[in-house]
């Protein structure tokens, strides 16, 4: 158990090491004005005044997630958020907001979670996917964040029902795809790799 913790308290103090250039950056108010919604503006402007480049703001990242998961989700949430500000690869902050959604539920900020789901779902509506089981599965993973909203949320009954039936037909679709898969005699593990494509 002590070298888990000597373990952890390591990576924990190199990933804020590789951070802090951005993180001293977001905590100085006048700075961050200077920020634009032009991203390729605002790395350029880092880069050139602060000497902050693309591993900081990956750094960022991955000290968020480390932020996670060692339970400060409130910190792991604002740097999320100020992550995806400044990323430039639609994958990565696609990934950011998956996990600033996660980060709200646990806080038990509806409002703020329902934000986040909403912003979550138009990004899945609009995003060109490699495979219609991949969009399919990212709305069947929407949906299953969504009842942890709904649930608790003031309006969730009402939201609740108006999501599920929206995306009524991708759900058969997936139920399609596994039965296909089944009468193929497929294995298990086949079937949740069709899933998890």
């Amino acid at each position: 158990m002590v070298d888990r913790r000597v373990e952890v308290v390591a990576r924990l103090k190199a990933l804020e090491d590789a951070a802090a250039p951005l993180v001293t950056f977001l905590q100085n108010a006048n700075a961050v004005q200077e920020l634009r919604a032009d991203k390729q503006y605002n790395l350029q402007m880092l880069n050139d005044r602060y000497q902050i480049g693309p591993d900081q703001i990956e750094a960022l990242y991955q000290y968020a997630n480390f932020q996670f998961e060692c339970g400060n989700y409130s910190g792991a949430a604002d740097y999320l958020y100020q992550y995806r500000a400044l990323c430039t690869n639609s994958e990565r902050s696609l990934s950011a907001l998956w996990g600033k959604l996660a980060a709200e539920i646990l806080m038990q900020n509806w409002d703020i979670a329902l934000e986040e789901l909403n912003r979550l779902k138009e990004i899945i509506d609009s995003k060109s996917f490699s495979s219609p089981l991949n969009q399919v599965q990212s709305r069947i993973w929407l949906m299953h964040w969504s009842l942890f909203i709904f649930f608790n949320h003031d309006n969730g009954r009402t939201q609740i029902i108006d999501l599920f039936n929206q995306d009524k037909e991708e759900v058969d679709e997936l139920c399609r795809t596994l039965e296909e898969k089944e009468d193929s005699s497929c294995t298990a593990s086949d079937q949740f790799s069709c899933i998890t494509i």
